[in-house]
């Protein structure tokens, strides 16, 4: 099944005139809920909904833990998701202290079983734009 993209305009401002360029952005068909994926792990499994659902519920608890930890966390052919964190510019190195440096974001890095299936992924335009 294809994936939808729209075409939108954006400013390139790089050069000396400013362009508009077009450029296509998928769009998502909606949004699948932990039950829902629980429902349908259980169909391709053993294990019954209530299994899985409690199993992704831990898993979302155990990787926060461990992302608090330090450690970034492999999903098996998927990638890893490590934490982004950062703090303002200073003159000099006493002055970035712990608590200047905060947490920004959770970032995902795909693993090459992903990069490699994503070679086949179709797109089709948005039939509604």
């Amino acid at each position: 099944m294809a994936h939808f993209y729209v075409v939108r305009t954006k400013s390139d401002k790089t050069g000396p005139i400013e362009k508009k360029l077009f450029y296509g952005v998928p769009v998502t068909k909606g949004r699948i809920t932990t039950d829902q994926l629980a429902e349908e792990i259980a169909d391709r499994c053993s294990l019954t909904r209530g299994d899985v659902l409690g199993a992704v519920c831990e898993m979302s608890d155990i990787i926060l833990e461990r992302l608090k930890e330090g450690y970034s966390v492999e999903l098996k052919d998927m990638g890893d998701l490590y934490l982004a964190a950062g703090s303002e510019g200073y003159e000099q190195a006493k002055d970035c202290t712990p608590h200047r440096v905060k947490a920004k974001r959770v970032c995902f890095r795909m693993g090459s079983r992903l990069r490699k299936e994503m070679k086949f992924f179709k797109f089709e335009r948005y039939p509604f734009e």
